[in-house]
């Protein structure tokens, strides 16, 4: 154990929500503000899923919910946010609590306690600041919102800026694809066989950050810079024993993992480029390769089991506005324990335009570029030499109509990860929207080639309370 904190199923979360949704109006009016959303929805796959377990070309429905509380309580208040899923032939059935905390402000500081989320990222594609929040890794490439973890927070406001203090007092895991998921790698993650570096010794992770801002030129320039020291939200994927099948006991999975562990802790197997791996596969016939992968992604006890690392984290970012242009930078250095340091870091910035069309509407395109120099016992990113161009138009209609796309082109194998969202109210209470995702991997020369058969569309209609 490691102080790790459980989640309940997605079910009773959803049913949680509809019970919530018509007490709504009562409780609001004993002082309890209440907000949420319901979502209906449907996902459709192009291809069949390439991995055992996966479901085939056609449509998957789902059923989603947000639920919202706030209330004062004494001199402070008390806040409460739940989100659930119901998708189980997908592999996204989850209950993510967000934040369930309560706050107090004083003169010049203010404390927090219980769950909370802290998004320090300031990039538009992808963020390399966050870290002391878990990620729903569900739905690895549209999804990706943090997840709440128990936290105390102290905040103090001063003329040199503001300090902030994160004493973690719980580790809640990301959730991770299981075997039905589209978007995985050929094993699903075994997350009851977790193993953590440092043991049972260390349930308290810290965390500090520095943020402020200052009149430049013409603009105005933020700042931040960040320290943790604890446990990676995010873990290393080593394979090892998933679920006990046939002659394979429990106890054995113990062993087998036991020795995989060691051997990774001993360094073996040594560091090295993670393009040698898609380079390989590469030089294989793709239809042999595909073979390959899907017959091994059947093996019945197969799984890839979490490992969590103990890292220090030093981050800073910087986000530079001057009229409607806005330059952008986050960066971070990761040092695990017993490996090697890697950086990360994401550039760029944005312009916008506005008065477009007859509604006037709102232009803005963004460009940004992601590196990450991390090695094969480092956890896996997509992102290590890409670079990102979008667009977000906002027609500023009475339908507060949004369209949004971005793409990511990989500059070593040529990938490209395309994203596409629109959305509309339909009245004051529903909205329409659609999103869409497409991979061009160009064979097996490319993490993204592992999710090369999910493509999708999906529209979901939401109702607000």
């Amino acid at each position: 154990m490691h102080g790790s904190i459980k989640r309940v199923p997605a079910a009773w979360a959803l049913c949680a929500a509809a019970a919530a949704t018509g007490a709504a109006q009562a409780q609001s009016q004993s002082g309890i503000d209440i907000s949420g959303q319901l979502d209906f929805g449907a996902r459709v796959y192009f291809d069949d899923g390439l991995y055992a377990g996966q479901a085939g070309a056609g449509a998957e429905f789902f059923i989603g919910a947000t639920f919202n509380a706030s209330m004062a309580a004494g001199p402070g208040f008390l806040n409460f946010q739940v989100d659930a899923l119901a998708d189980s032939n997908n592999g996204r059935t989850v209950l993510n609590v967000r934040r369930a905390y309560y706050a107090q402000a004083f003169d010049s500081w203010d404390i927090l306690v219980g769950y909370n989320v802290e998004n320090w990222g300031v990039a538009e594609s992808r963020s390399v600041l966050n870290v002391i929040n878990p990620r729903d890794e569900t739905d690895v490439i549209y999804g990706g919102d943090l997840i709440g973890t128990p936290m105390i927070n102290a905040n103090f406001q001063t003329d040199f800026g503001t300090f902030s203090a994160y004493a973690l007092l719980g580790f809640v895991p990301p959730n991770n694809a299981d075997a039905g998921s589209r978007q995985r790698g050929f094993w699903p993650t075994a997350d009851d066989r977790a193993v953590f570096e440092e043991g049972n010794g260390r349930n308290l992770d810290v965390a500090l950050r520095w943020t402020n801002n200052y009149s430049l030129g013409a603009g105005a320039l933020d700042v931040s810079a960040s320290y943790f020291n604890g446990t990676s939200r995010t873990p290393v994927g080593l394979p090892g024993c998933g679920t006990p099948a046939g002659a394979v006991t429990d106890a054995m999975c113990d062993a087998i993992n036991a020795a995989i562990v060691g051997a990774y802790e001993s360094g073996i197997p040594a560091a090295g480029d993670p393009q040698d791996l898609y380079d390989l596969l590469d030089s294989f016939p793709e239809p042999v390769v595909d073979a390959a992968i899907a017959a091994l992604s059947g093996v019945p006890v197969a799984g890839i089991v979490p490992y969590y690392q103990h890292i220090h984290r030093g981050g800073v970012s910087a986000v530079y506005a001057t009229g409607d242009l806005q330059l952008r930078f986050e960066g971070a250095f990761t040092k695990p324990r017993s490996e090697d340091g890697y950086w990360s870091a994401v550039v760029g910035g944005d312009y916008t335009f506005y008065g477009i069309g007859p509604t006037d509407g709102t232009l803005t395109v963004v460009a940004e570029y992601l590196y990450d120099d991390r090695q094969t016992r480092n956890p896996l990113t997509l992102f290590e030499n890409d670079l990102f161009l979008g667009a977000n138009f906002l027609l500023n209609d009475t339908r507060d109509t949004r369209l949004r796309a971005g793409g990511f082109y990989d500059l070593d194998s040529h990938a490209q990860l395309y994203q596409i969202s629109a959305s509309t109210r339909l009245n004051d209470s529903v909205r329409l929207e659609m999103n869409a995702m497409h991979v061009q991997s160009n064979g097996w020369n490319d993490p993204l080639s592992f999710i090369d058969n999910d493509n999708f569309v999906e529209f979901k209609l939401s109702t607000f309370f």
